[in-house]
């Protein structure tokens, strides 16, 4: 369209240019005459002397005037008169010549010249014929302008119209269609000329046709301004059906507009002009936002969690909260809307540094979820739960933070007193083994992060398996008791005593040296050699036997430490009982060095001999029947009289001594070899998983031989899950990065093993790829009758899932566990309650069993 305007604009000449004429006569000093005559009255001249040079001159260049002489020799001026007309030159010409023939006049005027001329002529003839014709061409320029510009201005118009995505038409007097543009055949689906001459409301739904003709009747009335109305317009498929769905109408805003004919007084209404654009799609969509908003109000009245939002930048801290906060803490929304600090003030001193980091949610994704207290109005503490999402736009930019507060008062009493229960033994309330062993656990990593030195107690009562034997539990549990009160006053108040169970004890005493360690176990020694029991007439004298080990950096694990202080404390008793006993690293280290060299030589040998073996245990789907055969292959080693070794005898040495790569590659080749052997299973097999060793992480020809081997089978790498520890993955970080990418890109998953048996799980989780987390079993086993191993598994499986990974459970040994990982949403177990280890020789046979359906 800009093009088609600029064209039009070319003819529009610039104010005072000077015309540009050619004169063509063969005589060649009036050609002369002529020349200098017009170009004194400022004209821009141009001469031919022959109709030749002029046809040449007019084909190379423009011109305005053509003074043009009929009787030349050769090409004459009615050729060149004709070459005018042929190639629609935009000229004006007057024609002169010498005879007086009237036909020869006539046929120059009816050829297009404006004048003519009989020589010989005046100077001011010629300059008042060429003044005519100067007008007559500008005028013809003008005209021409004005006709293109108008239709250029048409053909917009026209092009808008018609290509507008909003329905327009115009109306008649009568209220009918005169014309209507090609969008009602996509909007509607009538064809235009279907509609001309019809009644506007024959389109318009029955109940908004009082409101159509109120409109015309305002428009017809005079009125000047756009009249705005909003109605449902039928589409052709509506006239099909007695009872038109809602997907049949077209909800539409009109703007109409009358049309005046004549002015003042003559004015008078001659139709109307109307737009009318579609928000079918926006009422829908205001409408289901109307509906939401109104389940979400009636959700959050009667919800019991009170519902919050605040802006993410903003110091203000609440824009809404929902009123039963006045259930919860005794305040009205309206007390915590106005108060832009008493939120924060009802706080815990304790909680702000816990509540402040829940409010620095940043992930739209991942919900943050704290519980702190908050002071009711009568003064008491309430436990809240308050979950946080962060609320982004289209372009994820942060909009709104919004929170849900849960009243968790009793559930935290009740935690409370359930977590001291299962940390605390019942008869001396003293710490369990179980909470003896966390904190032992703590103390093994401040010992390596630190550096630094604790010491441990293992501690067995003398002869009080002689006093329970001979005067009965109850006397028992009194020495007990009694003895606990008299080890706590001897230890120091940091220091933790703990009941182990039956007659022993445990001492941890953290920022310890072995000196100070021993003087104090060996005043413990003394006060329990010096108490007497009394239980009725009889006296009893008891002694204890103490084993103290060291925590240092180089300490392994709190097994290794236990087992230590247990061997310290028999050395004790072997001693003569009642005294402490120092167990060395070194005792530890010869012993195990020893032991696990013997197995070096043992699986060199029975790999040589080929005394390895494979199993499988199947995994099965908790939730849902399994699509195909899905197990775990599992390591044995026959020793030399054919009898089976339990992978824990032999695979920490393989570990130590750098033997387990070797292993690997072993399970790797035979289980690749079987899988190829048997193409029948392979077809419905679904996943089948192995076991890596954290060596193997870092083995490149291992690696190597996997991605060479696979690419060329294709058909195996789908199938096949490598399991890899949670210890491993994170002692060898960048090798377990790298592996597993490698071989996830030829189709292999990977699944992480033992799963929340480390301090730093969650914080590398995030960063491996790995499709399934194998939750610990330590946790699984025990989550039927402990709500801290239940909560524990729940966590790991919602991470889990929050992360996009399936998870399994471990050590499924009953169906009560399974009941248990059922309703926590658990994808898959593996236990010896599901399926026990079988050699792989019976896998073919045993496999219609493993997609059995643990749905009930």
């Amino acid at each position: 369209m800009i093009d088609l305007l600029n064209s039009a604009d070319s003819d529009e000449r610039e104010p005072g240019k000077p015309f540009s004429v050619l004169v063509v006569d063969d005589e060649l000093g009036l050609l002369t005459s002529l020349e200098q005559l017009l170009e004194t009255h400022g004209y821009v001249v141009a001469v031919a002397v022959s109709g030749a040079a002029a046809l040449k001159q007019l084909a190379e260049n423009r011109y305005d005037l053509l003074v043009l002489d009929l009787g030349m020799p050769g090409i004459g001026g009615a050729a060149v008169l004709d070459f005018t007309i042929e190639h629609r030159l935009d000229m004006a010409v007057i024609v002169i010549s010498g005879t007086t023939s009237v036909v020869e006049a006539t046929a120059a005027m009816r050829r297009g010249a404006i004048d003519y001329l009989r020589k010989p002529f005046g100077p001011d003839e010629l300059l008042a014929s060429m003044a005519n014709a100067t007008r007559k061409l500008q005028l013809e320029r003008a005209n021409r302008l004005m006709r293109d510009r108008v239709e250029v201005s048409e053909r917009l118009h026209r092009f808008l119209v018609d290509n507008s995505p909003d329905l327009i038409f115009m109306l008649d007097v009568e209220g009918r269609f005169s014309y209507l543009n090609k969008r009602v055949e996509v909007l509607l689906g009538f064809e235009v000329d279907a509609l001309v001459r019809q009644p506007l409301a024959c389109l318009v739904a029955p109940r908004d046709r009082d409101k159509v003709a109120t409109l015309l009747r305002r428009l017809a009335a005079g009125a000047t301004e756009p009249q705005l109305a909003e109605w449902r317009f039928l589409h052709q498929e509506a006239f099909h059906h007695d009872r038109p769905t809602l997907d049949l109408f077209m909800v539409a805003e009109v703007t109409a507009v009358p049309i005046i004919s004549g002015n003042g007084s003559e004015s008078r209404f001659t139709g109307s002009y109307l737009v009318a654009r579609d928000v079918t799609s926006r009422r829908r969509a205001e409408e289901a936002l109307r509906q939401a908003s109104a389940r979400l109000e009636h959700v959050v009245s009667a919800s019991p969690a009170v519902i919050y939002s605040r802006d993410p930048y903003s110091s203000r801290p609440l824009n809404f909260i929902s009123s039963n906060v006045n259930d919860l803490l005794g305040y009205r929304a309206e007390d915590l809307l106005a108060d832009e600090h008493l939120w924060e003030h009802l706080v815990h001193p304790m909680d702000r540094l816990r509540f402040k980091r829940s409010q620095s949610c940043e992930d739209e994704y991942v919900p943050t979820s704290c519980d702190y207290r908050l002071r009711h109005r009568d003064g008491s503490w309430r436990w809240i739960r308050d979950t946080v999402r962060l609320i982004c736009d289209g372009e994820g930019h942060p909009v709104e933070l919004v929170g849900s507060w849960l009243d968790n008062t009793e559930a935290q009493l009740l935690s409370e007193q359930l977590s001291h229960q299962a940390n605390h033994d019942s008869l001396t309330e003293l710490p369990n083994r179980r909470a003896f062993e966390r904190r032992l656990l703590q103390a093994l990593e401040s010992a390596r992060v630190q550096n630094i030195e604790h010491a441990l107690f293992y501690i067995d009562l003398d002869q009080f398996k002689i006093i329970n034997d001979t005067c009965g539990h109850m006397a028992g549990d009194a020495l007990l008791l009694q003895l606990s009160r008299i080890l706590q006053a001897r230890v120091r108040r940091q220091d933790m005593l703990a009941r182990l169970g039956g007659d022993e004890f445990g001492v941890l005493m953290e920022y310890c040296s072995l000196q100070d360690a021993m003087r104090v176990a060996n005043s413990l020694c003394g006060a329990v050699s010096d108490f007497r029991f009394a239980w009725g007439d009889k006296a009893f004298h008891v002694g204890a036997s103490i084993g103290v080990v060291a925590i240092t950096a180089d300490s392994e694990s709190s097994d290794s430490v236990l087992s230590a202080a247990d061997s310290a404390c028999y050395a004790a008793k072997d001693a003569g009982r009642n005294r402490a006993h120092l167990y060395t690293e070194n005792d530890i280290a010869l012993s195990r060095r020893q032991g696990e060299m013997s197995w070096v030589a043992r699986i060199n040998q029975a790999l040589e001999e080929n005394r390895f073996q494979l199993a499988f245990q199947p995994i099965v789907p908790i939730l849902g029947r399994l699509e195909g055969h899905h197990y775990e292959l599992l390591l044995r080693m026959e020793d030399e009289s054919g009898q089976l070794v339990p992978p824990g005898n032999f695979l920490p040495a393989a570990e130590h001594y750098h033997l387990a790569v070797k292993l690997d590659r072993w399970v790797v080749s035979t289980a690749l070899d079987w899988l190829s052997d048997n193409p029948d299973h392979l077809r419905n097999l679904s996943l089948c998983s192995i076991n890596l060793s954290g060596l193997s992480l870092g083995d490149v020809s291992l690696l190597d031989y996997l991605v060479e081997r696979l690419t060329h089978q294709r058909s195996l790498s789908g199938r096949l899950c490598f399991e890899v520890t949670e210890t491993a993955a994170i002692a060898n970080f960048n090798n377990a990065l790298h592996f597993i990418g490698t071989l996830k890109r030829i189709g292999c998953r990977f699944a992480l093993d033992d799963f929340g048996s480390g301090l730093s799980s969650f914080a590398y989780l995030k960063k491996l790829p790995v499709d399934f987390l194998k939750i610990d079993g330590v946790f699984v086993e025990d989550i039927a009758n402990d709500p801290v191993s239940l909560a524990m598994v729940s966590s790991i499986n919602d991470v889990g899932h929050v992360m996009s990974m399936e998870t399994i459970a471990e050590f499924v040994e009953n169906d009560q566990i399974l009941a248990k990982l059922r309703a926590i949403g658990v994808n898959y177990a593996q236990g010896y309650g599901v399926g026990k280890p079988r050699p792989l020789t019976e896998l073919v046979a045993y496999c219609p069993r493993l997609g059995l359906d643990l749905q009930h």
